[in-house]
């Protein structure tokens, strides 16, 4: 009878886990794909990505035709090897997914980040409800939905990665965990930077709980040596002449990396408080780091003050975001917080589950989840960071669900262009069409052989009276003909000269 009784709470549990990881598989695919069918996805960086997919895919990593500037390789953008390991899983998906394929990619890897923070949280603390309410935790953190709606991005596939490189670390299978490392450090130039302050946490960690310290800094070291591999051999190889990396872009601190450790260190109240103030001259992205800040502690971070090395999970990728020149990473838009949220619910949930009381432990867990929750929706309606286009990510609103455009119609244009054509679209319609070795967005024509724009969407870069102006000398000129016009859509072919 207590055979019979083990076995149906399993099966209860095993049901209430994948029932639970299915259902949001569903909710984070409906996102990304219902974006991208109703021509919501950006040339930049979604169109982008899916060419250089494509070129992975016939092994070359460039040129690439997406930009202003054709580039001659996908590194010249990052030193990002993510998409080039992810080929065989794009080479399977591809003929049944279309340009849904990366977006599908990401979705399985979100989802495998929550699971295995399950798993890491379970091994913690050997109490499944505690775990499955961390699992909970993780997938309604607005981070998440925030990145779905940026379509793809390397970085999102790596941090989804770091609860996994956490389980087999703290199962003991280093071998494994240092595989995941390398594929989490070779996906973006900040990861070794992060890993080196996650190998010094899993060295206090190890050292607390009596364990050898070897493997936190053989972690350290790895990448360390990675990390100047980086900036000496692999973003000085990669560039091309007139198209110069420059990624430091942190001029509160200094003009360069050694200017930065020197401000750093001769000024550590300075530093702490570009954490929390806005240091743009300009008075309008006042409140954009105070709105991460109350965010991220209510989401569990307050709990880090527990035990106050756990900061160490958090300072680089915190600092990045908030020493930058650039006001969009400090707030929480698009994918910059993704490596936030992507541990933030192992770090709470390990740290409350030393509260002994188990029913104090599950309410704790409980009211967390609630409290996460409830931010998300809020911030899915109303942001103080900019360019915030809710109509991407407020999942709950009817609108999202529908489109202005008729997209079936459209669906049939797009397939009237051969698939080897040359085609210069609009920006929203670039990531339909990137499966090709030219493809420009809007107005980079070079030497595009069809012309197709979409009506009453975005214009970018042009504002809308430009984009008029354009297409009405366009369609007057002698170089093209009008194939296919609707209230939606443009479709024009280049004149073969006789």
């Amino acid at each position: 009878m207590d055979s019979i009784k083990t076995s149906f709470e399993q099966n209860k549990r095993a049901f209430l886990l994948w029932g639970t990881i299915l259902l949001f598989f569903i909710i984070f695919g409906t996102q990304a794909f219902l974006n991208h069918y109703f021509f919501r996805t950006n040339a930049l960086d979604y169109g982008f990505h899916l060419q250089a997919m494509y070129r992975f895919m016939h092994f070359k990593p460039g040129p690439l035709t997406i930009f202003g500037k054709i580039l001659e390789s996908y590194f010249q953008i990052h030193p990002s090897f993510t998409l080039m390991f992810l080929t065989p899983i794009n080479w399977l998906l591809k003929p049944i997914f279309g340009s849904y394929t990366l977006l599908l990619v990401q979705n399985i890897f979100l989802i495998l980040g929550g699971y295995f923070t399950y798993k890491v949280i379970l091994l913690k603390s050997n109490n499944f409800v505690f775990s499955f309410l961390g699992l909970i935790h993780y997938f309604v953190l607005w981070g998440h939905f925030s990145a779905i709606a940026f379509e793809y991005i390397d970085a999102t596939i790596a941090s989804t990665l770091v609860p996994v490189f956490f389980y087999y670390f703290f199962k003991e299978k280093y071998g494994t965990s240092i595989l995941v490392l390398f594929f989490i450090i070779t996906s973006r130039e900040n990861m070794p930077l992060w890993f080196i302050f996650i190998g010094l946490f899993l060295g206090i960690d190890s050292y607390l709980n009596k364990k050898l310290w070897k493997w936190p800094v053989i972690i350290i070291s790895i990448s360390v040596v990675y990390l100047i591999l980086i900036f000496t051999v692999l973003i000085p190889g990669f560039q091309q002449e007139g198209y110069s990396y420059n990624r430091f872009q942190y001029s509160s601190l200094g003009a360069n990396i050694p200017e930065a450790l020197l401000f750093v260190v001769n000024h550590p109240i300075e530093t702490i408080k570009l954490l929390f103030v806005n240091h743009s001259e300009n008075p309008v992205y006042n409140n954009i780091k105070a709105e991460f800040w109350y965010v991220f502690l209510l989401s569990g971070g307050i709990l880090l003050l527990r035990k106050p090395y756990y900061f160490l999970l958090f300072v680089p990728i915190i600092a990045q975001k908030m020493f930058s020149n650039d006001y969009q990473m400090w707030g929480i838009n698009i994918f910059y917080s993704i490596e936030v949220v992507s541990i933030l619910s192992i770090a709470a949930f390990l740290l409350l589950k030393d509260i002994h009381t188990g029913k104090v432990r599950f309410y704790a867990g409980a009211m967390l989840c609630l409290v996460t929750f409830s931010l998300t929706v809020i911030k899915m309606n109303t942001r103080e960071s900019k360019w915030y286009n809710k109509g991407k990510e407020k999942i709950y609103d009817k609108n999202f669900y529908s489109s202005q455009h008729d997209i079936k119609s459209i669906q049939l244009v797009l397939n009237q262009i051969p698939k080897n054509a040359k085609v210069c679209a609009s920006e929203k319609l670039v990531a339909h069409m990137a499966f090709r070795d030219h493809i420009y967005y809007f107005p980079h024509i070079r030497d595009a052989e069809y012309l197709i724009l979409l009506f009453n969407s975005s214009t970018y870069p042009l504002n809308k009276t430009e984009f008029d102006t354009k297409i009405s000398k366009l369609t007057n000129s002698s170089e093209w003909e009008i194939m296919n016009k609707t209230k939606d859509l443009l479709l024009m072919k280049r004149i073969e000269k006789k």
